[in-house]
């Protein structure tokens, strides 16, 4: 299908504090509030957009990624673990993750599917060797291994018809493509989608619209960039800052492209240039995504 190209514009930064490392923007359609983390200043934040109203919580381990349940409260994958969590309270219920060494492997970005399992991967401690995997989490909170080789764990998301995965590994810059069967929940035929070699950034976090369309997170390079099914670039939004780490839509008609940010590893000197580096940005994106998925488990 050829995809029609929307002209996005009307970037505003929605966060009223800078994360050192936000990540995972996530919409909650049932209460109309957006959720991200600060993965380095171990934070979750809620933001109101109808009362302009932002709230955060401390959290007890630093974070890479996390969903929202079916039965409420959250699933947070720690960087060194799985657990349930409410917000606000002690509770914390940790899910076993056997045969996961958290010496070289720690566990970065996921996402829900359209059958409630979460999906997560590794990424090596030192971002150089090729030590991590992807994982799915199954509603009877079963861990299961599903690929391998991977160095830098990004972004994942599915077609809407949901007969492909695509997953990010930021080093050593490719988004692949899997075939993915929905109802048994595996991939196969893995293939390059995406090779980012020779570009101005890598692969982050990403989203897929109503149209097919997946959307990139380009870190290094201040845009987000979309691709149509074939692995072609239709369009691209350029931000104020230099390093956008994801992306979800959201508001009330799912037309909004929220976008991350990062300040670190940026100099004094970058800084300066980029004061709002580490913001959240809503993005009039001009096509619609797709409803997120919560844990059914």
């Amino acid at each position: 299908m050829r995809l029609r190209k929307p002209v996005p514009n009307k970037i505003a930064c929605v966060s009223t504090t800078a994360s050192i490392l936000g990540e995972n923007p996530l919409w909650d359609p049932e209460a109309g509030r957006l959720f991200w983390i600060d993965c380095m200043g171990r934070k979750l934040f809620r933001h109101d957009p109808a009362g302009a109203r932002q709230e955060e919580w401390a959290l007890p381990r630093a974070p890479g990624s996390f969903a929202l349940r079916t039965g409420g409260g959250m699933l947070m994958a720690y960087r060194r673990g799985l657990a349930l969590i409410e917000p606000g309270t002690a509770m914390l219920d940790d899910i076993a993750t056997p045969g996961i060494d958290f010496t070289k492997e720690v566990f970065n970005d996921g996402k829900c599917d359209r059958r409630g399992r979460f999906w997560t991967g590794t990424m090596d401690r030192n971002t150089t060797e090729p030590v991590g995997a992807l994982y799915r989490l199954d509603p009877d909170r079963l861990v299961h291994r599903m690929d391998d080789g991977i160095t830098l764990s990004n972004g994942i998301a599915w077609s809407p018809d949901d007969r492909t995965m695509y997953y990010c590994d930021s080093h050593p810059g490719l988004v692949w493509a899997y075939d993915y069967d929905i109802d048994a929940g595996t991939i196969g035929n893995r293939r390059v989608f995406v090779d980012f070699t020779g570009r101005a950034g890598r692969p982050d976090g990403c989203t897929v619209d109503s149209e097919g369309g997946l959307w990139v997170a380009e870190v290094d390079a201040g845009r987000v960039v979309r691709f149509d099914s074939s692995g072609r670039e239709m369009s691209a939004v350029s931000l104020p800052v230099s390093q956008p780490t994801s992306v979800m839509f959201g508001g009330s008609d799912l037309r909004t492209l929220f976008v991350t940010s990062m300040r670190y590893g940026l100099s004094a000197e970058q800084l300066a240039r980029e004061p709002r580096a580490g913001c959240v940005f809503a993005v009039d994106a001009g096509v619609a995504g797709l409803p997120p998925m919560r844990f059914a488990g």
